[in-house]
């Protein structure tokens, strides 16, 4: 009887090991933006190179396209899109067990799509993807689809440097922005660069003003990359100067160039000195210490008679890391307090995140001691350091209590009350293993209201919407911020602005809010009480400086935002 069920359970153990290599599918992504399937600039476009994710989708070592034309089936593995009631093999550059890099051919009809990969002998489940005419994506230096784009200043024929903020462009320099998604071409992708004019209706945004674009089309190295050559608009200047390319209501994914009067380095505006930069370029590094106190002010409806809750929630994080010249120009880092006045960026997430995402460019961890202090009006707390990740953070309020009466929860994060009142702060952290000590302080303002709060309700995002405030006083800066999240697809979209205070008002424009996707709760789940859909603005602090031995650049920043929940459609 026993020797009867060896053979099945041999065969349940191969079949088991054949299931387990069947190539699946779990995402396909513009190869530059990295947009998610469920943003607005989510959809792959004909011709437009693109990253399929996986498991047992190739090789265990990479296999790589070394020729034009470029292969239908590399390393054993061969893509296809099944649409309109017809296949299309798509065109591979590379293959391996977690990623498959591919071209859609351009002939590839609109409309709903299903991708199927098939790699020793098996083929995957079907995928649903959408296929457009165009959805442009813009290449990043940090290869994630943010950050600084990957666009040549020209200067001459031999002379075209990568911009950064160590070599930035002038106004009214011609850029060659490179990215894919411009649209289709008449001939085969596979056969090679195919330069020329597309033709497609495209609207390069510098600063959320349009530039004059001279030529938009495939390059004339690679099959399925675009370029997009366009002069840079006069009266711009700042290190981290938003970019994006809108074609009809989809705006690629949110990138930055930096640019100055007379080129080079940049570092206006920037908690970086001229020297500081000097240094970086010369081959050295650079040490920065970053610390930030963030209040969130978030309102919910809680139906019926109940009215409104408002939490207070009171964080802080703090970072101390040396960079390298490529890390550093690679890096997100000041972007969000540095951008120019009257300009907005945009950023995705995957999860119900309401604040630009982490920086995937890390640098090197420094050391500045098992934890910071904190102290301020309402007495002292502590930011401890984590020790995977080598950065320091804490929750000192978790917003409660916020109904008159409520008291406080034990055990809850800040004892439950707010802690960053205006007032005086100082951080500071005894001493560091590597890190000296040192003390910063931060002077967190009051006064500031959002004026408009109550007419805010739905975000039509074709129109724009207008934003107004009083009390920032004339030199402070207003930050104007919002997140839309659709929870049945797993994707969010937000915008984060700066203005002058005494501008009183700011509107952020369609072609930003365009980015955002409508939000959607999760099935069974009310939006209410948390909302899927919110705007706010606040004020954000100028970088104050601080010094410590073996840090080159201290700064500490202080934002106060309040936040409610809002249909954006």
């Amino acid at each position: 009887m026993k020797n009867r069920f060896l053979p099945l359970f041999g065969l349940a153990g191969l079949l088991a090991a054949t299931a387990a290599a069947q190539p699946v599918v779990t995402g396909a992504l513009n190869t530059a933006s990295y947009a998610l399937s469920g943003l607005p600039n989510g959809s792959l476009a004909q011709g437009s190179m693109i990253a399929i994710f996986g498991r047992n989708l190739g090789p265990a070592s990479i296999a790589l396209a070394q020729s034009f034309p470029l292969p239908r089936n590399l390393g054993g593995t061969a893509a296809r899109l099944t649409a309109g009631g017809a296949n299309y093999d798509l065109i591979l550059t590379y293959s391996v067990a977690s990623q498959v890099g591919a071209i859609i051919p351009s002939n590839t009809p609109v409309g709903a799509a299903q991708l199927t990969v098939t790699f020793g002998g098996q083929t995957s489940a079907n995928f649903a993807v959408n296929i457009v005419r165009s959805s442009f994506g813009i290449f990043t230096a940090n290869q994630g689809g943010s950050g600084p784009a990957i666009a040549q200043n020209f200067n001459s024929q031999t002379d075209q440097p990568i911009n950064s903020i160590l070599n930035a462009a002038r106004p009214g320099q011609t850029i060659t922005l490179w990215g894919t998604g411009l649209g289709p071409i008449s001939g085969d992708d596979a056969a090679g660069a195919a330069p020329g004019d597309l033709g497609t209706a495209v609207e390069v945004l510098v600063g959320n003003r349009p530039a004059t674009i001279r030529y938009r089309g495939r390059s004339g190295c690679c099959a399925g990359v675009d370029q997009i050559v366009f002069d840079v608009p006069t009266g711009i200047q700042g290190c981290y100067v938003p970019l994006t390319v809108r074609i009809g209501n989809i705006v690629s994914n949110s990138t930055y160039l930096a640019i100055t009067p007379n080129g080079g380095r940049c570092s206006a505006g920037t908690p970086f000195s001229d020297a500081d930069l000097q240094k970086v370029s010369s081959g050295g590094t650079l040490s920065i210490g970053s610390i930030n106190l963030n209040r969130n002010a978030i309102k919910f409806s809680l139906g019926g008679s109940f009215g409104t809750l408002e939490l207070k929630l009171d964080n802080a994080a703090a970072s101390f890391v040396r960079f390298t010249a490529a890390q550093l120009t690679a890096s997100q880092f000041a972007a969000g307090n540095a951008l120019p006045l009257g300009s907005c960026l945009t950023f995705s997430s995957s999860d119900q995140a309401t604040s630009l995402p982490p920086d995937p460019i890390v640098g090197a961890m420094l050391d500045a001691g098992p934890k910071l202090t904190v102290t301020g009006p309402l007495g002292t707390r502590e930011m401890l350091r984590d020790a995977a990740s080598g950065s320091y953070s804490a929750s000192f309020s978790s917003g409660t209590p916020s109904i008159p009466g409520l008291p406080s929860i034990p055990g809850m994060p800040g004892g439950g009350g707010p802690f960053f009142d205006a007032g005086a702060f100082t951080i500071d952290n005894g001493a560091g293993a590597v890190v000296g000590g040192f003390r910063a302080q931060l002077t967190i303002p009051g006064n500031f209201t959002w004026t408009n709060e109550n007419s805010v309700n739905t975000i039509n995002r074709a129109a724009g919407q207008e934003f107004t405030w009083s009390g920032a006083g004339a030199n402070s800066t207003v930050s104007i911020q919002g997140f839309s999240f659709d929870a049945a697809a797993r994707a969010g979209g937000g915008f984060f602005c700066l203005e002058r205070g005494s501008a009183n008002r700011f509107t952020v424009p369609a072609s930003v809010l365009l980015a955002l996707p409508r939000n959607v709760a999760a099935p069974g789940q009310g939006s209410e009480l948390t909302p899927t859909g919110q705007v706010g603005i606040g004020l954000t602090s100028d970088p104050v400086r601080f010094t410590a031995n073996n840090l080159d650049v201290g700064v500490a920043t202080h934002s106060a935002t309040s936040l409610k929940g809002v249909n954006v459609q």
